[in-house]
């Protein structure tokens, strides 16, 4: 097996920090600053200014779906897709509007079928 875990740097405004990509739950955007859930005791928190659409494009081919204009989410960390929310492992639900439901929820199925 050689697993190798995917990890990238960001300038956070708490610090720089090397992120392991799988730790990483979702980004949520939230005028102009990006706000990181990233699993490690604990759930933190971390924050950036930029925009999502740009972090998209740096983390697109890591297992991340956009499920709303505002949630940037590791498939790796979510549990089910059902009536228009996302199930996360850790119990936090996110809302996926009705116009991307029919997108989110046939990439998720597609990304746990190769699993």
């Amino acid at each position: 097996m050689n697993y190798v875990a995917q990890k990238k740097k960001f300038n956070f405004n708490e610090g720089t920090k090397i992120v392991a990509l799988e730790r990483l739950l979702y980004i949520e955007s939230r005028l102009h600053k990006l706000e990181f859930y990233i699993m490690e005791d604990k759930l933190k928190k971390y924050s950036i200014y930029g925009k999502l659409d740009e972090l998209e494009k740096e983390l697109q081919g890591n297992d991340f779906i956009r499920i709303h204009q505002s949630y940037l989410v590791n498939m790796k960390h979510i549990e089910k897709v059902s009536r228009y929310e996302a199930l996360l492992n850790n119990g936090i639900k996110l809302e996926i509007p009705k116009a991307r439901y029919k997108f989110v929820e046939e990439t998720f199925v597609s990304y746990k079928g190769e699993i």
